[in-house]
């Protein structure tokens, strides 16, 4: 009775000794992702204070091969135990859904047409999968307009009519329509007709690539022309129905340009394309909006940061306008 009780008593303490060492190596390896995790932090914010640094000395980042290939993503930045990616991408080659109307709030024809026409190269792009309507666009003014009245576009063929108040009040989680000025670009999944896939893309079309959603063409930040330099090649088709992929392409394979005489020089310009062109956009620098994705990876533990920056040049300064932790 003695020994039984005694193995009892020992089997006893085996299993209380087994599960305090379970215990202790979850904590200690809970203690190690949370370090992990601190370091990728570490090694994310190195990047950011590294493009920031680039946009404070550099009149553009894509003209300089030094730091071209660091904020572009292609290269991981080694930072003590881990390494950092960093992206910058210019908010001035992009369209400011707040411009689609006026400081009186009413519609900006040029930039409205500008829209419209990135949906039709969107479509175009996508192979006609789900595609994009076209009222998305008043939706998006009566969101930001400051007046309740539905906005019709009679130029736009097929279903044209916007969505108020009276629409959001209707939905199953009811809210009422902003009248104001988008302060994120996430802020358009609560328009009517945006989800997730219009505005992120990412869907499998038929030729096995990827949907392209709005979001890498439309800002909420800055103001005044597309900046000729930093627009992409989707962006520059947006400008009239004269430029085609391969004009646009051009257009980028001569870059960086001074002035806008330059792209005279590009093979297949015409008068005509070089007037339009000249309306819409501009080479020169202001006041400058980037957004910074900057992410630091220690081990298995990845932290990213993503910050819009307003580079002033005349300060000489680049400040934090958004910032986001993931």
């Amino acid at each position: 009775m003695v020994l039984v009780v005694v193995l009892m008593i020992l089997c006893v303490i085996m299993a209380l000794v087994l599960e305090f060492h379970h215990d202790s190596r979850i904590g200690l390896q809970l203690a190690e992702n949370t370090r992990a995790a601190y370091q990728a932090l570490n090694c994310a914010q190195a990047g950011l204070a590294l493009a920031t640094m680039a946009l404070e000395q550099t009149r553009g980042i894509g003209t300089d091969d030094k730091l071209v290939e660091i904020l572009t993503g292609s290269v991981q930045v080694p930072i003590g135990e881990g390494r950092c990616t960093i992206s910058v991408t210019g908010e001035s080659g992009r369209i400011n859904v707040n411009e689609l109307v006026d400081g009186s709030g009413r519609p900006v024809r040029k930039k409205i047409d500008q829209l419209l026409l990135l949906i039709d190269v969107l479509n175009a792009q996508n192979g006609g999968e789900d595609p994009i309507s076209y009222e998305l666009v008043p939706a998006i003014i009566d969101w930001i307009d400051p007046d309740d009245q539905v906005t019709v576009l009679p130029f736009v063929e097929g279903r044209n009519a916007g969505a108020e108040s009276d629409y959001y009040r209707g939905i199953e989680k009811p809210y009422e329509c902003k009248n104001g000025p988008l302060d994120v670009l996430g802020e358009l999944m609560l328009i009517k007709g945006v989800t997730k896939g219009i505005l992120y893309g990412g869907s499998q079309t038929q030729q096995g690539g990827s949907t392209v959603g709005l979001a890498a063409f439309l800002t909420v930040h800055g103001r005044g022309r597309l900046n000729i330099n930093e627009a992409s090649v989707i962006m520059l088709q947006t400008l009239s129905v004269q430029i085609d992929r391969a004009m646009a392409e051009r257009i980028v394979q001569h870059r960086p340009y001074m002035s806008l005489n330059e792209l005279a020089k590009v093979p297949g310009m015409t008068p005509e394309v070089l007037k339009v062109i000249r309306e819409h956009t501009t080479v020169q620098a202001g006041d400058e909006y980037y957004t910074v994705t900057a992410c630091g990876t220690v081990g298995t533990a990845t932290r990213t940061l993503r910050v819009v920056l307003c580079r002033d040049r005349r300060q000489g300064r680049v400040i934090p306008v958004v910032r986001w932790e993931m």
